[in-house]
């Protein structure tokens, strides 16, 4: 494994804002998703149909969108709370356990009985880089309104939902917006969100129709080049226009594209944009859509402009392909703010 000086390079050493102090009271940041069990098989190439093949390694690894935005969070040093559903039954323990190895709160999470943990089986290619998933999700409920409603928003600083779950997801939102009414921030956050106490992300990754419903409820929009190539968009500019014409007024839209790096629209129609940062050897790409997306709104609740948060995102995503799993981007995000 390459070691994080390796996987780092000095190209960390100039991160903008890491590193400055945050004026922002500490609360929690809200990831509302999927959790699962992600089961890694790293082998040299990908394998042949109806062959046998023997593994280089395998590990088990805590995976889902929203739960990997909050084990980056974590790293991160951000206090963070997953909120979902999870099963009673087998692979409890790894979870939690897990969930508790990294600080994330899980208070208020969903148990079911008699269901399974949904389970992804990954196949990683040491060869290409590629990750070939193969997810199961057989009977464990998704969460509803009446389980949002359980919330005490006020301690939360900002809610991030997963593009997912759209029928139950969209009251959530809606909710949210009626607490925001009733409540007002001391500060204006910037961003175009003004004094509004309580915003809103939402992550679009998987190509689906139903997703696009979720489009108008976000302040800040994040979409993966899947979602964008599914509405037809060939560039991430043509993408930030294609989306601004379905946002709310003032959203901002973030748009990465791997190896292209990332681009975002702000509130104001002005567009910013960050090449990628590749490692010298690519270890591990399972999370790093993930480790983008929490690294930036890492930024985004703290201040940071939109270009110094795509920035940071693309830096910290480049440098997690370099290693295995997420364990480790803490000594990255240390290493930033000694040098920025």
């Amino acid at each position: 494994m390459s070691s994080l000086r390796e996987v780092c390079g000095s190209v960390l050493s100039h991160i903008p804002g890491v590193g400055s102090d945050s004026n922002l009271e500490e609360k929690k940041i809200l990831c509302v998703g999927l959790a699962c069990l992600d089961i890694i098989q790293v082998v040299k190439e990908f394998p042949e149909e109806d062959s046998d093949t023997r593994c280089i390694s395998m590990r088990w690894q805590r995976g889902g969108n929203a739960s990997n935005n909050c084990t980056v969070l974590s790293q991160l040093g951000v206090p963070c709370e997953f909120f979902g559903t999870l099963s009673k039954q087998q692979h409890l323990d790894f979870m939690m356990n897990d969930f508790k190895a990294h600080n994330i709160n899980i208070d208020n999470c969903v148990y079911y009985d008699n269901c399974d943990t949904p389970i992804s089986v990954v196949i990683s290619s040491l060869t290409t880089g590629s990750r070939t998933i193969i997810h199961s999700n057989k009977n464990l409920p998704e969460l509803t309104l009446e389980d949002f409603k359980k919330l005490d928003l006020s301690q939360y600083g900002w809610i991030h939902f997963e593009g997912r779950n759209v029928e139950e997801v969209t009251p959530m939102i809606e909710w949210v917006e009626m607490w925001n009414e009733s409540h007002s921030s001391e500060q204006d956050r910037g961003y175009g969100l003004g004094h509004k106490p309580l915003p809103v992300s939402l992550e679009i990754e998987k190509p689906r129709a139903a997703a696009q419903d979720l489009i108008p409820m976000a302040d800040v929009l994040f979409v993966s080049k899947d979602f964008a190539e599914f509405r037809g968009c060939t560039t991430m500019s043509e993408t930030l226009r294609n989306l601004a014409l379905d946002t709310k007024h003032n959203a901002t839209i973030i748009s990465a594209w791997g190896e292209r790096g990332a681009m975002a629209r702000a509130h104001d129609g002005t567009f910013v944009q960050s090449p990628a940062f590749p490692p010298n050897k690519v270890v591990d790409t399972l999370g790093a859509g993930d480790t983008f997306c929490a690294t930036t709104l890492y930024g985004l609740s703290r201040g940071f402009s939109l270009q110094d948060c795509i920035f940071l995102g693309c830096q910290v995503a480049g440098a997690k392909v370099g290693i295995d799993g997420f364990v480790g981007l803490n000594k990255i995000y240390s290493r930033l703010k000694v040098t920025s």
